[in-house]
């Protein structure tokens, strides 16, 4: 479990494969020794796709997706809900009709 009185981590959308990924908290991937980035993933196809876009580009896109992530960072853990509530919808055909079950 982790400690409760932790913030959150950031969570953020790779604009290469569009996968969504979590850094590390010190924002480093020690064991691939390069720096985490809120552009993209650790895998070596983004990480070289995202060297190629223009530095005030990539600079700008990095300060949108930090923005996106600090409302949530903000968040205490212990705010949240213990368990989601399960979502229901209404039936939407009627009683006497038949299924493939009977």
């Amino acid at each position: 479990m982790p400690d409760q009185s932790d913030k959150m981590r950031p969570v953020f959308t790779c604009v290469i494969c569009a996968c969504t990924y979590m850094p590390p908290k010190t924002m480093r991937y020690d064991d691939l020794g390069q720096e985490a980035s809120p552009l993209h993933c650790s895998e070596t196809a983004c990480v070289r796709a995202a060297a190629g876009i223009p530095g005030p580009v990539r600079e700008f896109m990095s300060r949108r997706a930090w923005a996106a992530a600090q409302p949530w960072m903000d968040k205490d853990l212990t705010a949240l809900p213990e368990r989601a509530r399960r979502r229901s919808r209404p039936r939407i055909r009627p009683d006497g009709a038949r299924t493939k079950h009977r």
